[in-house]
């Protein structure tokens, strides 16, 4: 959309001209100035903030820069702590794995050890089954 200096138009001539937009293309553009205003608005006041910030550092005297040695401390202090953290989740994550695979592997070996007890258990019991045919084999011999 393209909006002339106020100074060439009256405002009946702009009235004909937003009458000739359809209204979903103006209603698209007021939308995306309104947009474009609000983000402006947020770059002015970080722009003003960022300028506060220069002032108070400028008008800065040795005091400011005791306080902004303890806030570097600070955050070399906090950043060493934030690796620290890290490092003890990445260990808990490994460990937690670890766990996960032992405590797979042991349901593995369970249900292992089952089937090998209940394979024992068919055998045992054909074991005793040709046992008692052996023994009506040797009686029916004699």
């Amino acid at each position: 959309m393209t909006v002339s200096d106020p100074s060439q138009d009256d405002g009946g001539d702009l009235k004909r001209r937003l009458a000739e937009i359809p209204r979903d293309r103006l209603i698209d553009e007021v939308v995306d100035r309104w947009e474009d205003v609000n983000r402006m608005e947020g770059d002015i006041a970080n722009l003003r903030r960022r300028l506060r910030e220069a002032e108070l550092v400028s008008r800065s005297s040795g005091a400011d820069g005791a306080i902004v040695a303890e806030m570097e401390e600070r955050i070399r202090i906090a950043e060493a702590k934030t690796r620290s953290l890290e490092a003890r989740l990445q260990n808990e994550m490994g460990r937690r794995e670890a766990a996960e695979a032992e405590s797979k592997r042991t349901s593995e070996l369970r249900e292992e050890n089952a089937r090998l007890l209940r394979n024992e258990e068919e055998l045992l019991l054909l074991v005793l089954d040709m046992e008692a045919q052996i023994d009506r084999l040797t009686k029916e011999g004699d």
